[in-house]
Parts: structure tokens; sequence; C-alpha cells
């Protein structure tokens, strides 16, 4: 074979070589936006799955999630959230507070967020930051009650006793079945010398939820308060019936008609708080 016909292969081979090259760089091209295209699917896969986890009570399980979430997709903003609510739970309030601001700087019109955030600078007793985020949650959201009742929360915690009850009032305006709401209405009226209209709050937070005794004992103390003993006697008897082996509602009966002066009655009551099997469901402590 002559020189030239030697050279004919090699330059055949130096083509095909090039054109393999080619076509391997365009497979890989298109291999990574395939898998860029496909990524913000498993970053959301993550992120419900840690919803799951977070759903079961597996802090730890959904913050891992989240995070797996967010390495995928930075852009996230409800991984960020809610990666910020469960490391919230978890105690690490600086942790929650840094994802809650991300959140927001990917999403400013988040208003999830800016309640998440409130509810953070309140128990770092940022009162001034806490309302900002509030009232701009309120803002964003003008059919949602619990941005006022946390802002009430931080004007009662404040000593503002005014501002507290107008914003429980737009909770309940906005959700009457806002049993909190309606109890902590009945506080900061009872605080404020109206004892009438806190009792009516908590009747209000009662048929919400019959069975929450501590409703029932803010009402007791009120009525006591009041020096209406038969009122009180008559809601002792209520929990009694409602919860028989709750010895602190046996207790507070008793106590009750010990100031009505119905000793026999009294110690019927004692009898039954000190039971041992009513002592062991729960301990005895007055009002």
């Amino acid at each position: 074979m002559s020189e030239d016909n030697n050279q004919v292969p090699s330059a055949l081979v130096a083509v095909g070589t090039k054109a393999l090259l080619v076509r391997s760089a365009t497979l890989v091209k298109r291999g990574l936006a395939l898998a860029k295209s496909l990524q913000p699917d498993a970053a959301k896969a993550h992120y419900k799955l840690g919803r799951m986890l977070y759903d079961k009570g597996d802090l730890n399980g959904a913050v891992a999630e989240y995070r797996t979430a967010i390495r995928l997709q930075p852009d996230l903003a409800p991984a960020h959230h809610n990666l910020g609510i469960a490391l919230d739970e978890k105690g690490d309030l600086d942790g929650a507070m840094a994802e809650y601001c991300t959140t927001i700087g990917l999403q400013p019109d988040y208003a999830a967020a800016h309640y998440s955030l409130g509810r953070v600078l309140h128990n770092k007793s940022d009162f001034h930051g806490a309302a900002t985020e509030f009232l701009t949650n309120i803002r964003l959201r003008p059919d949602g009650a619990k941005a006022h009742y946390e802002l009430g929360r931080m004007l009662y915690d404040k000593g503002d006793l005014d501002g507290a009850i107008a914003e429980f009032r737009a909770a309940i305006r906005l959700q009457p079945d806002y049993r909190k709401a309606h109890l902590d209405l009945g506080l900061a009226l009872f605080d404020k010398g109206d004892p009438d209209g806190a009792i009516a709050e908590y009747r209000s937070a009662i048929r919400l939820q019959p069975y929450d005794v501590h409703s029932h004992y803010l009402l007791v103390s009120t009525l006591r308060e009041k020096g209406d003993m038969d009122g009180a006697i008559a809601e002792c008897r209520r929990v009694v019936r409602l919860v028989p082996d709750f010895a602190e509602a046996h207790y507070n009966l008793g106590a009750a008609l010990g100031h009505k002066g119905d000793l026999d009655g009294a110690i019927a009551e004692y009898r039954e708080a000190l039971c041992p099997r009513r002592l062991e469901s729960t301990s005895v402590v007055p009002l």
C-alpha cells in the first residue's frame, strides 16, 4: 500500500474519533440538562417527605429532608420555611429565624413566613420586630386570624390590655371558633376589671371544647372572685361529671363547698380527690 493510501485510514480514524468525541460531549450535555430538569422534582420529593416525617413527629428526619431539598434547589422557599418551623420546634430559634428570613428574601409576600418570624421574634423579646412581622402578615392575609391572636398575646405580655383585647376580638371576628383567642380575651378582660366579660369568653371556649378542664377552672376561679359560689360549685360539678377521675376537679369542688359551709360535701369531695385511683391519673393541685 502506498504512503498516500496509508494516510487515508489515519485521516478517517481521526475524523471518526472527533465525531465520537463530539457525539459524546453532546450526550453528556443532554444528560446534564436532563439531570438539571429532574432536580427540582427530586427537591420537591425530599420536601414532601420532610413534611410527612414532620407530621409523624420525626423532627430530625424532617430537618434532614428539608436540607436535602434545599441543597438540590436552593430557591425552594417552602422548604426553607418548613425547615425553620422544624428548627423552631427543636428549640433552635436562631436557626429558625435564619430560615424564615431566607424564605422572605426569596419570596417577600410569603405571609406564613412573616407570621413564623414574628413568633420567633416575640419569643426572643423583640416586640417591635415581632409586631412588624405580624402586621405584615395581616396586610398580606387580611382574612387570617392567627397573626391577630399572636399580636394580641404580644401586646398582653407588654401590658397593653386595650391593644390585646382589640387584637383578640379581631381574631375571633375572623375565626369565631378560635378557642385560644376566647380564653386569652377572657384573661385580658379579667385583668381589665371586667369579670362578666371574662366569664362570657370562658363559656365560649368551653362550648368549643367541653373537655378542656383549664377553661372550666378559669371560669370557676372567676366565679369565685366575683363571689358567685353557687356558680363556681355548679361549674365544678360539671367538670366532675365530664372527667370523674380527675382529682383536681374533686379537690376544687371540695374547696368551693367548704367556702359555702357545706362541710360534709367538702369532706366527701376531698376524699374523692385522695382516692388512689384518681391520684394515679393526676396530681392534686388547687386553683
